[in-house]
């Protein structure tokens, strides 16, 4: 991208944001309006329906409820936000947004990477539908789709039993689970998505559907993986449960120096390793760099999870121990909870952006050096999440999936690589173009060595071609349920499923 280009794209990330957010808004209000001017709308109207409470502009916890997680869409304020008591509440503001020709959004936990969750109407926020329950006879678990992960890891702390979920613990299940839902756990139990039961959805018309295998099973298939808000607002979700007991975890790092042999060594042990090891190995660099004045800390960490005992766990890393001295290790058993919070490290907050690529086998040595040469460029930030690049094995359970058994399609890969970079408010619309250029550069840099194929919950707002790279083989499939169950496109966004 030249200069001028970034330039008009960016304008300091903020009007990028509002772009995007009110150009797709806009275009809902019009196919909803038509040419008419609609009177003002009746905000009250739409408290009077609600059980929960109606939040605008200057009332206390209006500020806290309107911003979502990714700073990057600050910016982009709403005129009022719906905190849903329960799925009556969900179908009264759908159908008020309708009536009233007001742009809506939908929010669970609030980090989508392209700010799709936020509105300059209205943000029907689910986060008070958070209830999660677990029945140990009968293997299954329950939860409201406000639940985020910490909520899930609380519940079945104790039980005996787990679901795959995020490491994240702020991430709530609907944007994981719609999206695929990829953890720490998935090489073994699967995606969150192969989970589920049975789902409900508050449809555009206002129609509260039981959704399963038996029912509505065409919209059954593109909620598992199919991407939040494309056809409905999920309202609730029954997922399996499995037995589990104590597992070990692990996290090695290593000085920068080592980058190229720990990157070749836990690449080459992941292609071969069991089921019941996953990995997450980052090249990362913390805040600071030239763009800041600071001096960036660049290293190599390797962060995971293995059902099994700790010993069979070092001896399954051995070769990546032994490519190069560790600065620091620890490999302990806990339980399966306590693992969970062990395992939520390197999570980006504040403003961020990132750019992913599916690989079907691991990056040879001209693409660990492609890697390492441009993290080394990171041009800095003050946000201490840093920026830099993570490969996540992928493969085992998630592979034994057919691609058009679910609509998320992404089951052939070997690995998942994330370029990522991160900014705050405190930098310069010079700093944040900087990172927005190196992430695009690093993305491109390597994409020799990678699939044009990306992860719909890492989603990219100026990813070209996203149709595909979300959802290959399965795009078709999915419009055709998009025309059955949204056929007026209610549910918009730049970004989503398309109904022709």
């Amino acid at each position: 991208m030249t200069p001028m280009s970034r330039r008009h794209v960016l304008a300091g990330a903020g009007k990028m944001a509002i772009a995007a957010g009110v150009g797709s808004q806009l275009g809902w209000v019009a196919s909803c309006t038509g040419p008419a001017r609609r009177a003002r709308p009746d905000w009250q109207a739409l408290a009077r329906r609600l059980s929960g409470q109606l939040l605008r502009p200057g009332e206390a916890g209006f500020g806290a409820a309107s911003i979502p997680y990714n700073r990057r869409y600050a910016s982009i304020r709403p005129e009022g936000v719906a905190l849903c008591e329960g799925t009556a509440d969900v179908r009264a503001a759908v159908l008020w947004a309708r009536e009233a020709g007001v742009p809506f959004a939908v929010r669970s936990g609030g980090h989508s990477y392209g700010g799709y969750c936020a509105s300059t109407g209205l943000v029907i926020s689910l986060a008070r539908m958070s209830s999660v329950t677990v029945d140990t006879k009968s293997l299954t678990l329950t939860a409201g789709p406000g639940a985020r992960n910490r909520d899930l890891h609380a519940s079945l702390a104790g039980t005996g039993v787990a679901t795959p979920s995020g490491r994240c613990p702020t991430v709530a299940i609907s944007g994981l689970l719609l999206g695929g839902g990829f953890g720490f756990s998935s090489r073994h139990f699967g995606l969150t998505c192969d989970q589920l039961l049975k789902t409900e959805v508050v449809t555009a018309s206002g129609d509260v559907l039981a959704v399963s295998p038996a029912d509505h099973p065409s919209l059954f298939w593109a909620c598992q993986g199919g991407g939040g808000g494309n056809f409905g607002i999920n309202t609730g979700y029954t997922l399996r449960v499995r037995p589990v007991g104590n597992v070990s975890v692990y996290r090695v790092e290593w000085e920068w120096r080592h980058a190229a042999a720990v990157l070749s060594a836990v690449l080459a042990t992941m292609t071969t390793a069991p089921d019941t090891l996953s990995c997450r190995v980052g090249a990362d660099v913390g805040g600071g760099g030239p763009a800041t004045g600071g001096t960036p800390q660049r290293g190599v960490s390797a962060l995971g999870l293995y059902f099994g005992r700790s010993h069979e766990l070092a001896d399954l890393l051995a070769p990546v121990t032994a490519a190069a001295p560790p600065a620091r290790q620890l490999i302990e058993e806990r339980s399966y909870t306590g693992a969970q919070s062990f395992l939520a490290k390197n999570v980006p907050h504040g403003s961020f952006t990132s750019k992913s690529r599916f690989l079907h086998r691991a990056l040879p040595g001209q693409g660990i050096e492609t890697l390492i040469s441009w993290v080394q460029r990171w041009p800095g930030s003050s946000n201490t999440a840093g920026g830099g690049a993570t490969i996540f094995a992928w493969g085992g359970a998630i592979g034994r999936v057919a691609p058009q058994a679910t609509a998320f399609v992404h089951r052939g890969p070997a690995f998942l690589m994330d370029n990522e970079t991160t900014w705050t408010a405190r930098d310069s619309a010079s700093v944040v173009s900087a990172n927005l250029d190196w992430v695009d550069g690093i993305y491109q840099a390597l994409a020799p060595f990678g699939t044009e194929q990306a992860y719909q919950n890492f989603i990219d707002p100026a990813l070209k071609g996203w149709e595909t790279a979300y959802y290959g083989a399965n795009l078709d499939r999915l419009m055709q349920v998009k025309r059955a169950y949204d056929p007026d496109d209610v549910f918009r966004f730049p970004q989503g499923i398309p109904v022709a």
